[in-house]
């Protein structure tokens, strides 16, 4: 008759201690790539704003049309590409200067969707021209983005 043999071995100690130290190494990957996709700094992540920009008459009208800064926080950079000169800066609680006009459509001094822009260009009495590249800023972070003002 035969008899069926029976093994109370476990894993080998040399292969326990193999899977063990690969299971940490895998681990601690898995650990260093989510910590890469938090953000940095000191845990407050900025709104990105979403933009559309427009030709009107007088200049560019660029419309809020997501995300959401108090409007105190947020400066308006306006550069030329080709030079990288510094065309116009100013604060957008404060425009409503010869160079552009906000329109708070809330009036709670937030900038956010339904809100817009008006920049004016040079036929207008303003600085801005085709072609410059808008930034806006909250401190040092840029939270919104236009490539290029169009023509």
């Amino acid at each position: 008759m035969n008899r069926i043999r029976k093994n109370d071995k476990g894993v080998s100690p040399v292969i326990a201690t193999i899977l063990m130290v690969a299971i940490t190494v895998v681990l601690a990957g898995v650990l260093v790539v989510y910590l890469q996709t938090l953000p940095s700094g000191a845990g407050a992540v900025d709104t990105q704003l979403g933009l559309r920009t427009e030709k009107v008459a007088t200049g560019w009208l660029i419309s809020i049309t997501g995300g959401k800064q108090a409007a105190t926080d947020v400066t308006y950079l306006e550069t030329n590409p080709g030079t990288g000169v510094r065309v116009q800066t100013w604060a957008v609680s404060a425009l409503a200067v010869a160079d552009g006009t906000f329109n708070d459509a809330n009036a709670n001094g937030k900038i956010e969707p339904g809100d817009s822009i008006l920049v004016l260009n040079v036929a207008a009495g303003g600085r801005a021209v085709a072609g410059d590249k808008v930034q806006f800023l909250k401190g040092e972070s840029v939270i919104g983005v236009i490539k290029e003002l169009p023509s």
